[in-house]
Protein backbone atom coordinates (compact mmCIF):
# COMPACT_ATOMS: atom_id res chain seq x y z
CA UNK A 1 0.00 0.00 0.00
CA UNK A 2 2.91 2.46 0.96
CA UNK A 3 4.63 1.75 -2.52
CA UNK A 4 1.06 2.37 -4.00
CA UNK A 5 0.74 5.50 -2.27
CA UNK A 6 4.50 6.91 -3.36
CA UNK A 7 4.04 6.37 -6.99
CA UNK A 8 0.55 8.01 -6.62
CA UNK A 9 2.56 11.07 -4.95
CA UNK A 10 4.88 11.02 -7.43
CA UNK A 11 2.69 11.21 -10.59
CA UNK A 12 0.89 13.78 -8.79
CA UNK A 13 3.84 16.01 -8.38
CA UNK A 14 5.09 15.56 -11.93
CA UNK A 15 1.58 16.94 -13.07
CA UNK A 16 2.06 19.66 -10.52
CA UNK A 17 5.51 20.63 -12.41
CA UNK A 18 4.37 19.89 -15.97
CA UNK A 19 1.84 22.67 -15.21
CA UNK A 20 3.87 25.24 -14.05
CA UNK A 21 6.08 24.71 -16.60
CA UNK A 22 2.99 24.85 -19.13
CA UNK A 23 2.16 27.86 -17.45
CA UNK A 24 5.13 30.11 -17.28
CA UNK A 25 5.92 29.40 -21.07
CA UNK A 26 2.96 31.45 -21.25
CA UNK A 27 4.20 34.02 -20.02
CA UNK A 28 7.81 33.95 -21.51
CA UNK A 29 7.92 36.48 -24.68
CA UNK A 30 8.67 35.92 -27.97
CA UNK A 31 12.28 36.54 -28.18
CA UNK A 32 12.87 36.43 -32.21
CA UNK A 33 13.52 39.98 -34.07
CA UNK A 34 11.46 41.59 -36.50
CA UNK A 35 13.64 42.01 -39.39
CA UNK A 36 12.38 44.69 -42.43
CA UNK A 37 14.37 45.29 -45.32
CA UNK A 38 13.79 47.64 -48.21
CA UNK A 39 15.58 48.49 -51.35
CA UNK A 40 15.70 52.49 -52.85
CA UNK A 41 16.79 52.51 -56.35
CA UNK A 42 18.68 56.44 -57.53
CA UNK A 43 19.60 57.12 -60.53
CA UNK A 44 21.24 60.52 -62.37
CA UNK A 45 19.14 63.51 -64.26
CA UNK A 46 16.04 62.32 -66.60
CA UNK A 47 17.21 65.15 -69.43
CA UNK A 48 15.17 65.67 -72.68
CA UNK A 49 16.92 67.44 -75.51
CA UNK A 50 14.86 67.54 -78.75
CA UNK A 51 16.55 63.87 -79.94
CA UNK A 52 14.77 62.87 -76.67
CA UNK A 53 11.14 64.51 -76.83
CA UNK A 54 10.98 63.48 -80.55
CA UNK A 55 10.37 60.50 -80.32
CA UNK A 56 7.28 58.79 -80.95
CA UNK A 57 7.59 56.47 -78.14
CA UNK A 58 9.03 57.30 -74.51
CA UNK A 59 8.53 53.98 -73.30
CA UNK A 60 11.61 52.36 -75.49
CA UNK A 61 14.03 54.41 -73.33
CA UNK A 62 12.88 52.35 -70.00
CA UNK A 63 13.02 48.89 -72.34
CA UNK A 64 16.21 47.07 -70.99
CA UNK A 65 16.17 48.37 -67.74
CA UNK A 66 12.42 48.83 -66.45
CA UNK A 67 12.66 45.10 -65.02
CA UNK A 68 15.35 46.70 -62.22
CA UNK A 69 13.27 49.81 -61.33
CA UNK A 70 9.94 48.12 -61.06
CA UNK A 71 11.66 45.36 -58.79
CA UNK A 72 12.41 47.43 -55.90
CA UNK A 73 10.37 49.45 -53.31
CA UNK A 74 11.19 53.03 -54.51
CA UNK A 75 13.05 54.57 -57.46
CA UNK A 76 13.97 57.86 -57.53
CA UNK A 77 14.66 60.26 -60.59
CA UNK A 78 15.62 63.83 -61.16
CA UNK A 79 13.45 65.38 -63.43
CA UNK A 80 15.67 67.74 -65.15
CA UNK A 81 13.20 70.12 -66.51
CA UNK A 82 9.81 71.32 -66.72
CA UNK A 83 6.85 69.44 -67.52
CA UNK A 84 4.05 72.00 -68.95
CA UNK A 85 0.89 70.88 -71.30
CA UNK A 86 0.60 74.69 -72.10
CA UNK A 87 4.26 75.66 -72.86
CA UNK A 88 5.47 73.75 -76.37
CA UNK A 89 8.40 71.03 -76.55
CA UNK A 90 11.43 73.25 -75.80
CA UNK A 91 15.07 71.65 -75.66
CA UNK A 92 18.25 73.53 -74.16
CA UNK A 93 18.66 75.85 -72.79
CA UNK A 94 14.90 76.61 -71.72
CA UNK A 95 13.30 73.12 -71.85
CA UNK A 96 9.89 71.49 -71.32
CA UNK A 97 8.71 68.41 -71.84
CA UNK A 98 5.18 67.38 -71.49
CA UNK A 99 3.60 64.74 -69.11
CA UNK A 100 3.71 61.72 -71.50
CA UNK A 101 7.54 62.00 -71.29
CA UNK A 102 6.92 62.06 -66.88
CA UNK A 103 4.39 59.27 -67.68
CA UNK A 104 7.24 56.58 -69.16
CA UNK A 105 9.29 57.74 -66.27
CA UNK A 106 6.59 56.59 -64.23
CA UNK A 107 5.90 53.16 -66.42
CA UNK A 108 9.50 52.68 -66.44
CA UNK A 109 9.31 52.12 -62.71
CA UNK A 110 10.13 55.65 -61.03
CA UNK A 111 7.96 56.46 -58.15
CA UNK A 112 9.90 59.59 -55.94
CA UNK A 113 11.10 62.97 -58.33
CA UNK A 114 13.28 65.74 -57.50
CA UNK A 115 11.90 68.73 -59.37
CA UNK A 116 14.35 71.62 -57.64
CA UNK A 117 17.24 72.03 -60.15
CA UNK A 118 18.40 75.40 -62.06
CA UNK A 119 16.29 74.06 -65.17
CA UNK A 120 13.19 74.14 -62.90
CA UNK A 121 12.00 77.79 -64.17
CA UNK A 122 13.20 77.35 -67.16
CA UNK A 123 9.16 78.31 -67.83
CA UNK A 124 8.85 80.78 -65.33
CA UNK A 125 6.15 80.76 -62.97
CA UNK A 126 4.01 79.29 -65.99
CA UNK A 127 5.92 76.28 -66.34
CA UNK A 128 6.14 75.35 -62.21
CA UNK A 129 2.34 75.55 -62.68
CA UNK A 130 2.17 73.25 -65.14
CA UNK A 131 4.38 70.90 -63.73
CA UNK A 132 2.62 71.02 -60.61
CA UNK A 133 -0.65 70.40 -62.35
CA UNK A 134 1.17 67.16 -64.72
CA UNK A 135 2.61 65.78 -61.75
CA UNK A 136 -1.09 65.48 -59.39
CA UNK A 137 -3.02 64.83 -62.65
CA UNK A 138 -0.67 61.80 -63.30
CA UNK A 139 -1.24 60.83 -59.72
CA UNK A 140 -4.96 60.86 -59.66
CA UNK A 141 -4.32 58.64 -62.93
CA UNK A 142 -1.89 56.07 -61.16
CA UNK A 143 -3.89 55.68 -57.80
CA UNK A 144 -3.14 52.11 -57.42
CA UNK A 145 1.02 53.38 -57.15
CA UNK A 146 1.77 55.86 -54.89
CA UNK A 147 4.11 58.72 -56.13
CA UNK A 148 6.25 61.46 -54.29
CA UNK A 149 7.50 64.45 -55.23
CA UNK A 150 9.62 67.40 -53.24
CA UNK A 151 11.15 70.69 -54.86
CA UNK A 152 8.39 72.82 -55.85
CA UNK A 153 6.43 75.39 -54.04
CA UNK A 154 2.94 75.95 -54.27
CA UNK A 155 2.70 79.59 -53.56
CA UNK A 156 5.49 82.34 -52.70
CA UNK A 157 6.46 82.25 -49.43
CA UNK A 158 5.94 78.91 -48.50
CA UNK A 159 9.03 77.26 -46.56
CA UNK A 160 10.55 74.42 -47.55
CA UNK A 161 8.86 70.99 -46.73
CA UNK A 162 10.09 67.71 -46.38
CA UNK A 163 7.73 64.89 -48.06
CA UNK A 164 7.00 62.08 -45.68
CA UNK A 165 6.90 58.60 -47.85
CA UNK A 166 5.39 55.37 -45.62
CA UNK A 167 6.50 52.37 -47.37
CA UNK A 168 6.15 49.06 -46.19
CA UNK A 169 6.71 49.78 -42.37
CA UNK A 170 9.48 52.57 -43.37
CA UNK A 171 9.36 56.33 -42.67
CA UNK A 172 11.40 58.26 -45.10
CA UNK A 173 11.77 61.97 -45.18
CA UNK A 174 12.42 63.27 -48.51
CA UNK A 175 13.74 66.80 -49.86
CA UNK A 176 14.94 68.15 -52.92
CA UNK A 177 16.87 71.76 -53.26
CA UNK A 178 18.80 73.31 -55.63
CA UNK A 179 21.83 75.56 -54.95
CA UNK A 180 21.93 76.79 -58.74
CA UNK A 181 18.99 78.55 -60.55
CA UNK A 182 19.52 79.87 -64.26
CA UNK A 183 17.21 82.40 -63.80
CA UNK A 184 16.81 84.81 -60.84
CA UNK A 185 13.48 86.17 -61.72
CA UNK A 186 10.36 86.10 -59.48
CA UNK A 187 9.69 82.67 -60.64
CA UNK A 188 12.73 81.41 -58.08
CA UNK A 189 10.67 81.97 -55.27
CA UNK A 190 8.77 78.74 -56.02
CA UNK A 191 11.48 76.46 -55.43
CA UNK A 192 13.16 74.76 -52.91
CA UNK A 193 16.30 77.14 -54.01
CA UNK A 194 19.27 77.75 -51.10
CA UNK A 195 21.92 79.78 -52.10
CA UNK A 196 25.17 78.39 -52.25
CA UNK A 197 26.60 81.34 -50.03
CA UNK A 198 28.25 80.40 -46.08
CA UNK A 199 24.12 82.29 -45.18
CA UNK A 200 22.50 79.96 -47.54
CA UNK A 201 24.05 77.03 -45.94
CA UNK A 202 23.94 77.88 -42.91
CA UNK A 203 19.86 78.21 -43.19
CA UNK A 204 19.74 74.85 -44.89
CA UNK A 205 21.25 72.86 -41.72
CA UNK A 206 19.08 74.79 -39.50
CA UNK A 207 16.04 74.07 -41.40
CA UNK A 208 17.02 70.44 -42.39
CA UNK A 209 18.09 70.10 -38.08
CA UNK A 210 14.02 71.25 -37.75
CA UNK A 211 12.89 69.00 -40.20
CA UNK A 212 14.52 66.14 -38.52
CA UNK A 213 13.38 66.95 -34.98
CA UNK A 214 9.31 67.73 -36.27
CA UNK A 215 9.31 64.10 -38.35
CA UNK A 216 10.36 61.26 -36.95
CA UNK A 217 11.58 59.12 -39.42
CA UNK A 218 13.84 56.07 -40.24
CA UNK A 219 16.24 57.87 -42.82
CA UNK A 220 16.56 61.67 -44.04
CA UNK A 221 17.17 61.54 -47.91
CA UNK A 222 18.10 64.77 -49.48
CA UNK A 223 17.97 65.55 -53.40
CA UNK A 224 20.85 68.06 -53.96
CA UNK A 225 21.36 70.10 -56.98
CA UNK A 226 24.83 71.25 -56.72
CA UNK A 227 26.43 75.07 -57.40
CA UNK A 228 29.78 73.26 -59.37
CA UNK A 229 31.11 72.95 -62.40
CA UNK A 230 29.53 70.27 -65.01
CA UNK A 231 31.59 67.15 -66.27
CA UNK A 232 34.14 67.45 -63.84
CA UNK A 233 34.74 63.87 -62.44
CA UNK A 234 36.79 64.57 -59.39
CA UNK A 235 35.12 65.32 -55.94
CA UNK A 236 36.20 68.09 -54.51
CA UNK A 237 37.07 68.01 -51.30
CA UNK A 238 34.48 71.36 -50.32
CA UNK A 239 32.11 68.76 -51.11
CA UNK A 240 33.03 66.20 -49.17
CA UNK A 241 33.05 68.84 -46.11
CA UNK A 242 29.64 69.91 -46.76
CA UNK A 243 28.19 66.70 -47.62
CA UNK A 244 29.72 65.60 -43.54
CA UNK A 245 27.91 69.13 -42.39
CA UNK A 246 24.64 67.65 -43.78
CA UNK A 247 25.02 64.53 -42.25
CA UNK A 248 25.69 66.14 -38.92
CA UNK A 249 22.16 68.10 -39.42
CA UNK A 250 20.29 64.84 -39.90
CA UNK A 251 20.59 63.76 -43.22
CA UNK A 252 21.04 59.79 -43.92
CA UNK A 253 21.51 59.58 -47.80
CA UNK A 254 22.63 62.44 -49.85
CA UNK A 255 21.64 62.03 -53.53
CA UNK A 256 23.54 64.63 -55.86
CA UNK A 257 23.39 65.76 -59.17
CA UNK A 258 24.32 68.67 -61.87
CA UNK A 259 27.70 67.83 -63.34
CA UNK A 260 25.90 65.72 -65.99
CA UNK A 261 28.46 62.80 -65.72
CA UNK A 262 28.84 60.14 -62.92
CA UNK A 263 31.37 60.60 -59.52
CA UNK A 264 32.53 58.23 -56.75
CA UNK A 265 30.32 57.23 -53.86
CA UNK A 266 30.93 56.55 -50.17
CA UNK A 267 29.74 54.95 -46.48
CA UNK A 268 31.31 57.71 -44.40
CA UNK A 269 31.49 58.37 -40.69
CA UNK A 270 31.17 61.82 -39.58
CA UNK A 271 33.19 63.67 -37.16
CA UNK A 272 30.27 62.98 -35.12
CA UNK A 273 29.91 59.74 -35.34
CA UNK A 274 27.08 59.96 -37.87
CA UNK A 275 27.02 57.28 -40.37
CA UNK A 276 26.03 58.03 -43.69
CA UNK A 277 26.02 57.39 -47.66
CA UNK A 278 26.61 60.28 -50.35
CA UNK A 279 26.52 60.02 -54.07
CA UNK A 280 28.17 63.08 -54.73
CA UNK A 281 26.87 63.00 -58.57
CA UNK A 282 24.99 60.63 -60.69
CA UNK A 283 25.30 61.90 -63.82
CA UNK A 284 22.74 61.65 -66.25
CA UNK A 285 20.17 58.55 -66.52
CA UNK A 286 18.80 59.84 -70.29
CA UNK A 287 19.82 62.84 -71.74
CA UNK A 288 20.86 64.14 -76.03
CA UNK A 289 24.01 65.61 -73.96
CA UNK A 290 26.07 62.24 -76.34
CA UNK A 291 23.86 62.82 -79.27
CA UNK A 292 26.77 63.08 -81.69
CA UNK A 293 29.07 60.40 -80.57
CA UNK A 294 32.81 61.21 -80.61
CA UNK A 295 34.30 57.32 -81.98
CA UNK A 296 37.56 59.28 -82.75
CA UNK A 297 37.73 60.24 -79.14
CA UNK A 298 35.66 57.94 -76.70
CA UNK A 299 38.07 59.96 -73.57
CA UNK A 300 36.60 63.32 -75.01
CA UNK A 301 34.92 64.64 -71.54
CA UNK A 302 31.97 64.83 -73.09
CA UNK A 303 31.18 61.66 -73.67
CA UNK A 304 31.07 60.86 -70.01
CA UNK A 305 27.48 62.06 -70.58
CA UNK A 306 26.31 59.24 -71.90
CA UNK A 307 27.16 56.60 -68.95
CA UNK A 308 26.44 56.48 -65.69
CA UNK A 309 24.61 53.77 -63.21
CA UNK A 310 21.92 53.00 -61.49
CA UNK A 311 22.25 52.79 -57.73
CA UNK A 312 20.60 50.27 -55.61
CA UNK A 313 20.36 50.63 -51.74
CA UNK A 314 19.35 47.86 -49.23
CA UNK A 315 18.48 48.62 -45.85
CA UNK A 316 17.60 46.82 -42.88
CA UNK A 317 15.90 47.57 -39.64
CA UNK A 318 15.97 44.74 -36.43
CA UNK A 319 12.85 45.77 -34.44
CA UNK A 320 12.45 49.38 -35.38
CA UNK A 321 16.12 50.51 -35.25
CA UNK A 322 17.80 51.08 -38.58
CA UNK A 323 21.37 48.82 -38.95
CA UNK A 324 24.53 50.28 -39.81
CA UNK A 325 25.00 48.16 -42.44
CA UNK A 326 23.47 49.39 -45.48
CA UNK A 327 24.40 47.67 -48.76
CA UNK A 328 24.81 49.53 -51.85
CA UNK A 329 25.29 47.38 -55.59
CA UNK A 330 25.40 48.96 -58.89
CA UNK A 331 23.92 48.82 -62.29
CA UNK A 332 26.33 50.19 -64.98
CA UNK A 333 23.82 51.85 -67.96
CA UNK A 334 24.62 53.87 -71.46
CA UNK A 335 22.81 55.81 -73.82
CA UNK A 336 22.78 54.25 -76.65
CA UNK A 337 21.06 55.43 -80.28
CA UNK A 338 19.14 53.16 -81.32
CA UNK A 339 16.65 53.27 -84.40
CA UNK A 340 17.42 57.43 -84.51
CA UNK A 341 16.26 57.52 -80.72
CA UNK A 342 18.53 57.44 -77.43
CA UNK A 343 17.44 54.86 -75.22
CA UNK A 344 19.20 53.40 -71.94
CA UNK A 345 21.14 49.72 -72.07
CA UNK A 346 22.76 48.04 -69.46
CA UNK A 347 26.44 49.08 -70.43
CA UNK A 348 28.07 45.06 -69.67
CA UNK A 349 31.34 43.67 -72.46
CA UNK A 350 28.51 40.86 -73.69
CA UNK A 351 26.30 44.01 -74.84
CA UNK A 352 28.92 45.91 -76.30
CA UNK A 353 30.11 42.48 -78.11
CA UNK A 354 26.90 42.52 -79.85
CA UNK A 355 27.80 45.73 -81.72
CA UNK A 356 29.37 46.56 -85.27
CA UNK A 357 32.81 47.40 -85.08
CA UNK A 358 32.97 51.25 -85.11
CA UNK A 359 30.67 51.09 -82.11
CA UNK A 360 32.02 47.90 -80.51
CA UNK A 361 35.26 49.90 -80.12
CA UNK A 362 33.65 53.18 -78.59
CA UNK A 363 32.10 51.09 -76.10
CA UNK A 364 34.51 48.45 -75.11
CA UNK A 365 36.87 51.79 -74.46
CA UNK A 366 33.96 53.35 -72.77
CA UNK A 367 33.59 50.44 -70.60
CA UNK A 368 37.97 50.28 -69.98
CA UNK A 369 37.60 54.32 -68.76
CA UNK A 370 34.55 54.01 -66.35
CA UNK A 371 35.99 51.50 -64.69
CA UNK A 372 39.19 52.92 -64.55
CA UNK A 373 38.19 55.88 -62.64
CA UNK A 374 35.24 54.60 -60.82
CA UNK A 375 37.22 51.41 -58.60
CA UNK A 376 33.63 50.28 -57.12
CA UNK A 377 32.96 49.20 -60.82
CA UNK A 378 36.04 46.79 -61.05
Amino acid sequence: MKKNLKFYYFLFASAVILFSCASMSKDIPNTESTVSEIILSFSGDIMAHDVNFNMKNYNRIYEDIRDILLNDDLTFGNIETPVCDEKPLSSFPFFNVHSDYLRAAIDGGFDVFSFANNHTNDQGIKGIDGTIKSFNSLKEEYKNKELFSSGLKNKEGEDFKPVLIEKKDWKILFLSVTEHINSHDKSKNRLYYSAPSKTGRKKLISAIKKMKEENPCDIFILSLHLSEEEYGLKVLESKKTWFKALADAGVDIVWAHHPHVLQDWEFTDTESNKKAFFMYSMGNFISGQRWKVNYDDPAYYREYTGDSIIMQLKLKKIDGILQSGMKASTVLITNYNEKNAPVIKRFTQEWAETLSEKERVYYLKRLELMKAYLPKLK
